[in-house]
């Protein structure tokens, strides 16, 4: 049976959660949309029109399924019409939708897909307390379509392209994806009201060390590439300078 109460993750939703949201620089009305849902705290969904289906960027917590297809409806499709999801990370704060996606191919990397389906278990300890009072909170093994990637990978959908890297150490197999000019970072990246920008949230990085070396790697990876925003995984955006490169990873 896998239990529904957050309370003991609500402590840690106030201590850590950032309070604010600037979403409105990715939306693009009838094209794209991108929400936070909450329990207890913000996590960010996104889901796109392209030309051969819709693709949806992580999966939010509370309430996702229900906003996921109310906003959906706005873009004139159907968590049906859904063909890819690609999941930044398994921490169960970025899955909460799956069932209602269950139909689509899901893309991560490939060390993080056994955390995903529950055939291992996350290393940090908020995971680790959450798994035993909460359960697994994603698919089993079979329940979706798993397409792991073991590299950095090109993704094609018609004149739109998806573009992955792998930025592990916040979890074991943590990727970010690059769409339409928009590098969504997972977690890999966070956002503190009093310290703004930052790099992973050590309490809840499975190797924080590596998740440094990792995310300054990722942002030698997309200088090739037209970058104008990077979000993280819980509704925070902002505008990809230098300036911002050096404050997540010093």
């Amino acid at each position: 049976m896998r239990l529904r109460s957050t309370a003991p993750l609500a402590l840690l939703a106030l201590t850590l959660g950032g309070c604010t949201h600037n979403l409105r620089p990715i939306q693009e009305p009838g094209r794209a949309t991108a929400f936070p849902t909450a329990h207890p705290w913000t996590s960010m969904v996104y889901a796109a029109r392209t030309d051969s289906g819709v693709v949806v960027i992580d999966l939010g917590w509370g309430g996702a399924e229900g906003a996921l297809t109310r906003r959906l409806r706005a873009l004139g499709a159907t968590p049906g019409d859904v063909t890819d999801v690609f999941v930044t990370h398994s921490h169960r704060d970025h899955i909460g939708a799956w069932r209602a996606v269950q139909g689509a191919r899901f893309h991560l990397s490939d060390t993080e897909a056994a955390l995903f389906e529950g055939r291992a278990g996350h290393h940090d300890l908020p995971s680790r307390l959450a798994a035993r009072v909460l359960g697994h909170a994603g698919p089993l093994p079979g329940e979706v379509d798993v397409r792991p990637f073991a590299s950095d990978t090109l993704f094609t959908f018609g004149r739109d392209t998806v573009r992955a890297f792998r930025v592990t150490g916040h979890t074991e197999g943590h990727a970010a994806y690059l769409f339409r000019g928009v590098l969504f970072a997972g977690d890999a990246i966070a956002r503190k009201p009093l310290t703004g920008f930052k790099g992973a949230d050590a309490v809840f990085t499975t190797d924080p060390e590596v998740a440094r070396q990792s995310l300054r790697s990722l942002f030698e990876r997309v200088r090739p590439y037209d970058v104008r925003w990077v979000c993280n995984a819980h509704a925070k955006c902002a505008r990809l300078d230098s300036a911002f490169v050096r404050r997540v990873t010093r």
